[in-house]
């Protein structure tokens, strides 16, 4: 495995900028009498999570994916709301229409961050630490709202350098300095490596990046299997030659799986198809897209194949509205067909940006979004494992 970077690496200019506090900030911006104190914003009942918290609210000891019973114990000064998702839209879109009048590439990645190449525009806008100041400048003068902005050789070390900008600041690593900035940071900082590779590297006495890019391959390919194990070494050491492009927008986002034997056990089908409508969820919410239905797949041992889909009332996200319009047709389903299942796939369709509408049957329409959210807080610190519908 070769540590040595392409050419073209080492004209790379790549941003990442990330809104700080996006939410918080957005509805201080809405409603000015918030700024100074206390917020946060996730799900308020008793069951709710946060979502995230202002600085104010962080001194406290609040952070996202707490459970809001806790967070009101440690700061029951907060002001407790709930995400006001149409707002968000409307100030992302203007987020990166900013980031557009710096450069032609830029890639969303979310409703609050987005990586830029900025690759050659030093004769445009001079050093490349100024014109993340401009950015940053811009950002807070048209939107009122603060911005970090890590700057690498790559999509890889800009966006672990945004980590080190925070708050509403710049960090940038160049291209000779990107195995020296790895090496004493903790592996679970490299994105890519979640709780079960991390607890397998800890296993090998691996807890650092430095040590991730110095291990020997054999016992790391044991490990973790040869293309993983490469894949992460070489990250370690801050290479990453993944080309800077917006993914093409999907018409429909899904997933399904295999079953070793055939299934007819409602119970332990319930139990995948959560698994599934969670990660359809976790999918859409970091795509900034809301859908209009959601659809099952299912194959029987004869290899044949069926699918069901069904219409939401309003536009959602949310893992509880794919869920429970998945498992409704599961149901119907099974009802007409008791055969056993080999596969079973959900699938999220009519993708867009669409204004959720208030529905009768539904007087609180961005609770399931809002906990949504702050559950895939949870699952990108602690793994999919972690927690699901049902346990908060």
């Amino acid at each position: 495995m070769s540590g040595e970077p392409n050419t073209s690496d080492k004209e790379r200019v790549i941003f990442h900028v990330d809104l700080d506090a996006f939410y918080v900030e957005a509805e201080r911006q809405n409603d000015p009498s918030l700024i100074g104190k206390p917020v946060v914003i996730g799900g308020i009942g008793p069951r709710g999570v946060v979502a995230t918290a202002s600085y104010e609210a962080r001194k406290f000891g609040v952070h996202s994916a707490m459970a809001t019973a806790v967070a009101r114990r440690l700061c029951p000064q907060a002001i407790y709301m709930r995400g006001n998702h149409d707002l968000y839209r409307t100030v992302s879109k203007k987020f990166m229409s900013i980031l557009r009048e710096y450069s032609p590439n830029v890639v969303p990645v979310s409703v609050d961050e987005a990586y830029l190449d900025m690759t050659g525009t030093e004769r445009l806008y001079g050093e490349t630490i100024d014109t993340a100041d401009q950015i940053r400048k811009a950002v807070r003068d048209q939107l009122g709202l603060p911005a970090s902005i890590g700057i690498g050789p790559s999509k890889l070390v800009a966006k672990v350098s945004t980590e080190h900008a925070k708050p509403d600041g710049v960090f940038q690593v160049r291209l000779q300095e990107a195995e020296s900035f790895f090496a004493p940071q903790p592996v679970r900082n490299l994105p890519g490596i979640g709780p079960k590779t991390g607890a397998t590297l800890a296993k090998l006495e691996i807890s650092t990046l430095g040590q991730l890019a110095a291990a020997p391959v054999g016992p790391l390919r044991r490990a973790l299997g040869p293309n993983h194990a490469d894949y992460v070494q070489r990250r370690a050491k801050g290479i990453d030659n993944a080309p800077l492009k917006e993914r093409v927008k999907a018409k429909s986002i899904s997933a399904e799986t295999t079953f070793e034997t055939d299934v007819s056990r409602h119970s332990e089908l319930e139990k995948v198809l959560k698994s599934l409508s969670e990660r359809v969820g976790t999918r859409l919410r970091k795509s900034g897209l809301r859908a209009r239905g959601a659809s099952i797949k299912l194959r029987y041992g004869d290899f044949s194949t069926i699918t069901r889909q069904r219409t939401f009332v309003a536009p959602g996200d949310g893992d509880q509205l794919i869920y429970d319009t998945a498992h409704t047709l599961l149901v119907t389903a099974m009802r007409a067909r008791g055969d056993a299942i080999r596969l079973l796939g959900v699938s999220v369709t009519g993708l867009g940006e669409q204004a959720a509408q208030l529905s009768l049957l539904d007087q609180n329409p961005m609770s399931d979004s809002d906990t949504s959210e702050a559950l895939d807080t949870i699952r990108e610190r602690f793994g999919s494992e972690a927690i699901s519908w049902g346990s908060v």
